[in-house]
């Protein structure tokens, strides 16, 4: 057996490499970006009023207030989306929308409310300073501004940012494809109304399809495989020809007569990276390597499963779409004492307690076995105590939510 700072680093060595593409703006919500984005233009694309009002010179109605306003001469009207062509010129005003560009000539923006209209002039009854209410060219940022990051999730807001400054093409990621093969003759689907005393029904095909795409990824198929070496053997073949960049195998890795997924992935023409790490839950963990796929033999029991999808899977996911992890840890203290009287890693579920402000608090749970889907639905997260350590009360420690 290996360790599982070993494991990660085999991982890391043997990560495939990432696939990029170029899409519109239409399919790139919720994808990371491939490469940083630059500004094409300025925002403001042009200097504009940020008020209904009127634009002129500071210089003729710097003066103005209530009790000595300035007549001005309307000679025209700015609105967005229809400009005003001519040059403001002395003891004028050009009436002005919100958004509409700023007359040639002018620098200063008053409100309507600090007007007076009388006929075809304008009483400006008050003006704070120079150039208020005008909105820039580039005061937000300028063309070739970093926009964006690699490895940033397009949402709502940055799609809107991208559409605002004419970026209709961006460079993301593309999500991994993954394929599911849940092994075992025992398994009944969920939905099984007459289910046999002898079965049990699947539950890590629904997980572990969903966990695939909480981190990104696309599910190319999802197969159920008897305990059957042939059958195993065609399911990995056909899943490796079809450009899956991962193989999620649940169970058939452990030592059983009846535990093909290792032999079936080597007689597929894969190679071993590892089998069996010293960890508690998911010992049993298998993966391998075939050109640029990567094979992972899950444990059957879910919670080991889970864990491991957690701790190994979704880091590779994370790394095929340019970051170094899509989930998050905290630190938090412990209530009671935590031990691993073990001789393997122990990934231990807890629940956390937040408090307003107050350091977050930790709770081992009380039933840890790897049969037991509770123990992951209730769980916040886990942490990772070494064989023998212990962490006394007050103990602070990483806690990796899930």
């Amino acid at each position: 057996m290996i360790s599982v700072i070993e494991a990660h680093q085999i991982l890391h060595e043997n990560m495939p490499v990432p696939v990029t593409e170029i899409v519109g703006l239409a399919d790139a919500h919720l994808r990371r970006l491939s490469d940083d984005i630059e500004a094409p233009e300025s925002s403001p694309r042009y200097t504009n009023s940020a008020m209904d009002g009127f634009a002129v010179r500071w210089e003729d109605c710097s003066e103005a207030s209530s009790d000595h306003p300035v007549c001005l001469k309307v000679i025209g009207e700015s609105q967005a989306g229809i400009p005003f062509k001519g040059i403001i010129t002395s003891s004028s005003a050009i009436r002005i929308s919100t958004g509409a560009m700023l007359p040639e000539g002018a620098d200063t923006i008053v409100r309507v409310e600090d007007t007076r209209e009388n006929g075809e002039n304008v009483e400006i009854l008050s003006v704070k300073t120079k150039g208020q209410d005008v909105r820039y060219e580039g005061e937000e940022f300028k063309k070739g501004t970093r926009l964006f990051s690699k490895g940033m999730v397009l949402g709502a807001r940055e799609l809107a940012l991208l559409a605002a400054v004419g970026q209709y093409t961006v460079p993301v990621y593309a999500p991994p494809k993954v394929a599911i093969l849940v092994t075992g003759t025992e398994l009944a689907p969920p939905d099984t109304t007459d289910i046999k005393s002898h079965q049990i029904r699947d539950s890590n095909s629904i997980m572990l399809a969903a966990a695939v795409r909480e981190s990104g990824a696309h599910i190319s198929s999802i197969s159920h495989i008897k305990d059957s070496l042939e059958q195993t053997i065609e399911a990995v073949k056909n899943a490796s020809m079809t450009g899956n960049r991962i193989i999620l195998c649940s169970g058939g890795v452990s030592v059983g007569k009846h535990d093909h997924v290792k032999e079936a992935a080597l007689t597929a023409g894969f190679k071993e990276l590892f089998w069996k790490i010293r960890q508690k839950p998911g010992k049993p963990l298998f993966v391998c390597r075939l050109e640029g796929t990567l094979l992972f033999g899950l444990p059957g029991n879910p919670v080991s499963a889970f864990m491991c999808f957690i701790n190994y899977v979704r880091p590779v996911l994370a790394e095929l779409q340019g970051v170094e992890s899509i989930h998050h840890s905290i630190t938090a203290k412990t209530i009671k004492r935590v031990s691993n009287t073990g001789s393997r890693t122990n990934f231990i579920r807890v629940t956390v307690e937040n408090k307003p402000n107050k350091l977050a608090v930790i709770t081992e749970m009380t039933q840890q076995g790897s049969h037991m889907l509770s123990t992951i639905v209730h769980a916040d997260g886990y942490i990772v105590l070494e064989p023998g350590q212990i962490l006394e009360p007050e103990s602070l420690v990483e806690v990796f939510l899930f």
